[in-house]
């Protein structure tokens, strides 16, 4: 009988603990919205992001390929990215979290999602 209050006794502690942890709520901040950048370069802007986090995964053995010289034409076909579309480039969408977030390691700081973002939204040109 006794070891049935000591089981009951640590239950009770253990679930009001649970209880206590668990009700703890962040505070939600709202996004951060960056201007565009004007003028946004794929070479000396966007290549750079996709070498330091995704070239190391993303080679020719896994697409879309994001190694310099080959990721403009492995991203820009209409779906990794639309031009003028963050919403339907698939990319885009990885990199803030809509299904698999990408980099896995973490993501991409405001600052270098907003440069991804502004460059599609200027068309996703090839400079």
């Amino acid at each position: 009988m006794k070891k049935i209050f000591q089981i009951i006794y640590k239950s009770a502690v253990l679930l009001l603990l649970l209880s206590v942890t668990s009700c703890y709520y962040d505070e939600v901040l709202p996004e951060v919205e960056l201007p565009p950048v004007p003028g946004v370069s794929f070479t000396t802007d966007i290549q750079p992001i996709f070498t330091a986090n995704c070239a190391g995964c993303h080679t020719a053995s896994l697409a879309p390929d994001l190694r310099q010289g080959n990721a403009y034409a492995a991203i820009v076909n209409g779906t990794f990215i639309v031009p003028n579309s963050i919403d339907n480039s698939v990319l885009y969408q990885r990199l803030i979290g809509n299904g698999n977030l990408m980099p896995p390691s973490g993501p991409l700081t405001a600052a270098k999602l907003n440069l991804v973002k502004s460059w599609i939204e200027q068309g996703a040109k090839n400079n």
